[in-house]
């Protein structure tokens, strides 16, 4: 948890344990029957003092062969920022609270990976990153993608004209990559979910642990059979889905193939038909999309072809604007 105000941001000492000697902010491990959102604002009372109100995440942070405790492992460190809180930090067993300006923060105090993450995080922008440590804890590899933050359409049941009774502060969130793929010829690839007659652009969820843009590689060589070169971001889509209580948001970006390596459908997917159909170009594509008659399919598709429909439209834009076409 970053603690926020007047242009500064709250960092402690650590007194022990694990990066004992190093700046770091309030936070732990997530105990069970918690969420992250609810460990941090926890583990910020008991190292810091301050009851925290609210809080945005502004950043995944994996960490992949962490060297703790002398062995490997692989830790996932969600980060959250507040300026909502009462109470004035103070010192506890874990932390010696500091206060830094954000844009001098002492990173040669910190660990090696805050230099790359946290400047983008404290200042609004929501971050995805690895960081791979050795044994001697010197930072080896990492990567640093933003999150993209611009919604191209909120879609809900009523859009549909279906019912909204369900609770939404109970709905679990589901988070996807998916992609406008193109070849050299600018034509576009869709699935087609032949058993059923509906359209959908390669992608699928997030796994716990994988970023965004890792998603993308392995959803779209899984279902399209290609290894891609992304092109550009174009937004994202948020769902609100009643019957199924989620909120599914879709990263989407604008990608070539490379080279065809297979698919590895999965047994839904093969049931479904899943075939690769590629478009002349992007109108066609659109057109066909457009020609789904969603009156008498399953729910879910009737969210698909309006949310591929808008991701699509979104990827014309930049089409013709970066490569006239």
């Amino acid at each position: 948890m970053f603690l926020k105000r007047d242009g500064k941001i709250l960092l402690g000492l650590k007194k022990r344990g694990f990066g004992k000697g190093k700046l770091v902010s309030p936070g732990g491990k997530v105990d069970p029957g918690e969420t992250v959102m609810q460990a941090a604002i926890r583990e910020c009372e008991e190292e810091s003092g301050v009851k925290v109100h609210s809080c945005t995440e502004v950043a995944l942070v994996v960490f992949r062969d962490l060297y703790y405790k002398g062995e490997p492992e692989t830790d996932i460190m969600y980060a959250f920022v507040s300026d909502d809180f009462e109470g004035e930090p103070v010192e506890t067993d874990e932390l010696i609270p500091e206060w830094h300006p954000i844009d001098e923060l002492p990173f040669e105090r910190m660990w090696k990976d805050a230099q790359y993450w946290m400047p983008d995080a404290m200042r609004g922008k929501k971050v995805d990153s690895y960081f791979r440590y050795n044994e001697k804890d010197e930072l080896v590899e990492h990567e640093v993608d933003i999150v993209p933050d611009q919604c191209i359409i909120r879609l809900r049941d009523k859009d549909f004209g279906l019912p909204e009774d369900g609770d939404e502060s109970s709905f679990v969130t589901r988070t996807a990559s998916r992609a406008v793929l193109i070849d050299k010829d600018y034509r576009v690839a869709l699935v087609d979910a032949t058993s059923h007659g509906y359209y959908k652009l390669p992608g699928g969820g997030i796994d716990e642990g994988e970023l965004i843009s890792e998603a993308l590689h392995r959803e779209v060589r899984e279902e399209a059979g290609y290894t891609i070169e992304p092109l550009a971001t174009l937004g994202y889509v948020h769902e609100t889905r009643h019957k199924f209580e989620q909120f599914n948001i879709s990263y989407a970006f604008l990608a070539r193939a490379k080279e065809f390596v297979g698919t590895d459908l999965m047994e839904d997917e093969i049931e479904d038909g899943f075939e690769l159909k590629w478009f002349d170009n992007i109108d066609e594509a659109i057109k066909a999309v457009e020609a789904v008659d969603t009156s008498k399919m399953v729910y879910q598709a009737k969210f698909f072809t309006a949310r591929e429909l808008a991701i699509l439209r979104a990827a014309r834009k930049v089409l013709k604007e970066k490569y006239g076409q």
